[in-house]
C-alpha cells in the first residue's frame, strides 16, 4: 500500500489589506500540517502567571530586629567600653547570647587608652574575642594583635636587609601563642658605604637569638602580664640591645601575635582580667568572704522545721490524695512546683 501526503498550499494574499495579511499569516503559522494547532507552553508553566499583581512583599529593615550591647575590654586596657556590637533579638530557640559568644571584635589601640600615648600607636590593631555576656554587656579577652598595612609598607626600604622571625609559646598559666617578629640592619657608625646588607651566617644568628629572647620572656609570665608587654614595646628593646653585637638594627617590631590555644572558660578566673569592674553575680559571690564555722543555732532551728512539716505532710496524706505535679518553673535556679492534692473519698 502506498500512501500519499499533499501538503496544502497557502492561500494567496494578493487584493488583502496588510493587516488582515497579518492575521492569515499568524493562524497559518499555529496550524500544523494536518490542520491542527500546535500545542504550546501551557499557562501553568509560564512563570510570569504565578505573580500575583498588587501584592507586595513586606520589606522591614534588618536593624529592626537587631538589640545592640556594649563590648567591655579586660583590666589590661584602660578604657572599659570599647564601642557597641549589634545582635538579632532572641526569637524561637535562637538565643542571642549564644550568637555573641565567640564573636571576635578588632579595634585600634588607640580607642582603648585614655592617655595621649595612644594617639602615636594608632598602627596597632588588637582583637577582642566575647567570652561571657552578662545583662547588655560582653565580656571580652584579648584574642590577638596586629599591625597596619601602611605601617608595615612604611619601614620596608631599599639597601637594608630584611630579618623575620615567629614562634609559637606557651605562657605560665597554658595559654599557647603565636608571635611574629620583624626587624631591619641599621647604618653603622661612620659608614660610607651606601648599603647596609648584613650577611647569611649574621641573619641566622639575630633570628636564632630573636627567637630565644621572645620564648624565654613570654614563659616566665602569665597571659594578663604578657600582653601589657606587647603593647609598650619592651621585647622589642631587649631585642635590639642584645642583637646589636652581630648588625646594629632599627625598626624592631612585633608584627602579630595571636591565640592558638587557651585553657577551658572559667568564670572564676573572669576576676583576674577584670578586676574590680566584674559585674556578673558569679564573680560577686566569688570576691565575698567564705564563713569556715556553721551556725550551731540556725542549723538546729532549721531541723526542727524539717520534722514539723514531715509530721504535717503524713497527716495530709491519710486526707489527700496527690494528683498532679508540675514540672520546675526555671531549671538552674530557685524553681517552683505546684502540687495538686484532692481529697480522698470515704469507702
Amino acid at each position: 500500500f502506498f500512501f500519499l501526503m499533499i501538503r496544502r498550499p497557502p492561500r494567496s494574499t494578493q487584493g488583502v489589506s496588510s493587516a488582515a495579511s497579518d492575521v492569515y499569516k499568524r493562524q497559518v503559522s499555529t496550524q500544523s500540517t494536518w490542520g491542527f494547532k500546535y500545542q504550546g507552553m501551557t499557562q501553568g508553566k509560564n512563570p510570569k502567571n504565578f505573580r500575583k499583581k498588587g501584592v507586595k512583599k513586606r520589606t522591614t529593615h534588618p536593624f529592626a530586629r537587631k538589640e545592640w550591647y556594649e563590648v567591655k575590654s579586660p583590666a589590661m586596657f584602660e578604657k572599659r567600653t570599647c564601642g557597641l556590637t549589634p545582635v538579632t533579638r532572641t526569637t524561637g530557640q535562637k538565643i542571642a547570647s549564644d550568637s555573641l559568644k565567640g564573636r571576635v571584635i578588632e579595634t585600634s589601640l588607640t580607642d582603648l587608652k585614655k592617655s595621649d600615648e595612644g594617639a602615636s600607636k594608632a598602627y596597632r590593631k588588637i582583637k577582642l574575642i566575647v567570652e561571657d555576656v552578662e545583662g547588655s554587656s560582653c565580656f571580652t579577652n584579648f584574642h590577638g594583635m596586629d599591625v597596619t598595612r601602611d605601617k608595615l609598607c612604611s619601614l620596608i626600604r631599599k639597601w637594608q636587609t630584611t630579618i623575620e622571625a615567629h614562634v609559637d609559646v606557651k605562657t605560665s598559666d597554658d595559654y599557647f601563642l603565636r608571635i611574629f617578629v620583624i626587624c631591619f640592619t641599621a647604618r653603622m657608625q661612620r659608614q660610607l658605604r651606601a648599603t647596609s646588607y648584613a650577611t647569611a651566617a649574621k641573619i641566622k644568628l639575630i633570628r636564632r637569638r630573636m627567637v630565644e629572647i621572645v620564648m624565654k620572656r613570654v614563659q616566665q609570665l602569665s597571659f594578663k602580664a604578657l600582653i601589657p608587654e606587647l603593647m609598650d614595646e619592651k621585647i622589642e628593646e631587649e631585642i635590639k640591645k642584645q642583637c646589636a653585637r652581630f648588625y646594629p638594627l632599627q625598626n624592631v617590631l612585633i608584627t602579630k601575635a595571636k591565640v592558638l590555644k587557651k585553657p577551658r572558660f572559667d568564670a572564676s578566673k573572669m576576676i583576674e582580667f577584670y578586676g574590680d569592674h566584674a559585674s556578673s553575680a558569679n564573680e560577686i559571690l566569688a570576691q565575698a568572704p567564705i564563713q569556715t564555722e556553721e551556725p550551731k543555732n540556725l542549723l538546729a532551728g532549721a531541723e526542727k522545721k524539717q520534722i514539723h512539716l514531715s509530721f504535717i505532710l503524713i497527716k495530709l496524706f491519710h486526707i489527700l490524695s496527690l494528683i498532679h505535679i508540675s514540672e520546675p518553673t526555671r531549671p538552674l535556679y530557685i524553681s517552683y512546683a505546684v502540687f495538686c492534692l484532692k481529697k480522698k473519698k470515704k469507702k
